[in-house]
């Protein structure tokens, strides 16, 4: 998740660059065609390419707005991951016996430890790349590779070092861990009630509790597994290219800045450039970024810089419950990388 001020033009201009360049030759070969050569492309191409340019627009529009939409669902989820969690750590931290006395602090940490190890693995599970999902990026906006740095969730080190030593037999060769992390933690409030560790309605209640956590998985899947779709993406980025491929020729319908005085073709030619290429390449530029932001947000647990920062939400979770069931020693709040939180 970008934070103010992260996005900077340094940033903007090169993840533009090349197409910049490329906008600015083809606007260049336009003109040459039209001064130097008796072809004439489109006879008054202004109606045509405006009424494209505001088709193109009212796409991206519906683009960007479904892609936001996909975005704000998993920061949504992730809310109330991050709520349910806190009503976890503050259920388990006051959780009492039958009797009164409160529960052995070895079931507290135990049932406290079970969940962070089962926030970080399905953090990890969710940063994996998706087997439906696009094998290039979007880069518009800072994306570098941080794969290497554990806390980031794109490591089997992240999960494997907060899991709880007798869980880990369980997990060997489960295909979804963090499903089966939360089956071993109804399994634990079935054997605490059985033995008399807490009554049955506390076992109800803390069942329920899980099965919010269930469901809130099983929503960020739906999320990761279903990919955003293609014929909305790929039409949006044909419909863009297009227009940006019939925008110079708007241009030569026009006349020559230069017009009647008396300069060298190659002149005309370049001072037409020159006045017309940079209104041009801005316009084109502006359709471009439109759709790489959309483009930017389809897929929001991937671990780019727009993504949601489910790595940093685990972090602050887990501050949360040691310090709410004085269980172990809380971590430091995670640090932005690059004005971005992951």
């Amino acid at each position: 998740m970008i934070l103010h001020d992260g996005i900077t033009v340094r940033k903007l201009v090169r993840g533009s660059a090349k197409f910049i360049c490329i906008v600015l030759a083809w606007i260049l070969v336009v003109e040459m065609i039209d001064e130097l050569t008796p072809v004439n492309l489109i006879s008054n191409p202004s109606p045509p390419v405006t009424m494209l340019g505001l088709t193109v627009a009212f796409f991206l529009g519906f683009k960007n707005t479904s892609a936001y939409g996909r975005w704000s669902e998993a920061r949504v989820l992730w809310g109330d991951i991050v709520n349910a969690s806190r009503d976890w750590g503050q259920t388990i931290g006051n959780l009492v016996q039958p009797n009164g006395s409160p529960i052995d602090p070895d079931l507290r940490r135990e049932l406290i430890e079970r969940h962070i190890a089962w926030l970080n693995m399905l953090a990890f599970q969710l940063r994996q790349p998706a087997p439906n999902g696009r094998s290039n990026r979007p880069w518009m906006f800072g994306y570098s590779q941080l794969s290497n740095r554990e806390e980031l969730h794109q490591k089997p080190e992240c999960w494997r070092s907060s899991q709880l030593e007798q869980d880990l037999p369980k997990l060997e060769g489960k295909s979804n861990r963090a499903i089966n992390l939360l089956n071993i933690q109804a399994q634990k409030l079935s054997d605490m009630a059985r033995e008399g560790a807490i009554d049955s309605y506390w076992h109800v209640a803390l069942m329920g509790r899980l099965s919010r956590f269930t469901n809130a998985q099983g929503q960020c899947e739906r999320i990761k597994n279903t990919p955003f779709p293609r014929q909305v993406a790929e039409v949006g980025r044909i419909f863009s290219w297009i227009f940006i491929f019939l925008l110079p020729l708007a241009f030569s319908d026009k006349p020559s800045v230069v017009s009647g005085m008396d300069t060298s073709t190659l002149s005309v030619i370049l001072i037409d450039w020159l006045t017309l290429a940079p209104i041009g390449a801005l316009v084109c530029w502006i359709f471009f970024v439109t759709e790489r932001v959309s483009a930017s947000m389809e897929d929001p647990f991937e671990g780019d810089v727009t993504d949601v920062p489910i790595s940093a939400l685990c972090r602050s979770i887990e501050i949360d419950l040691r310090q709410m069931a004085s269980c172990g020693v809380p971590p430091k709040p995670a640090e932005p990388i690059g004005q971005s939180l992951y």
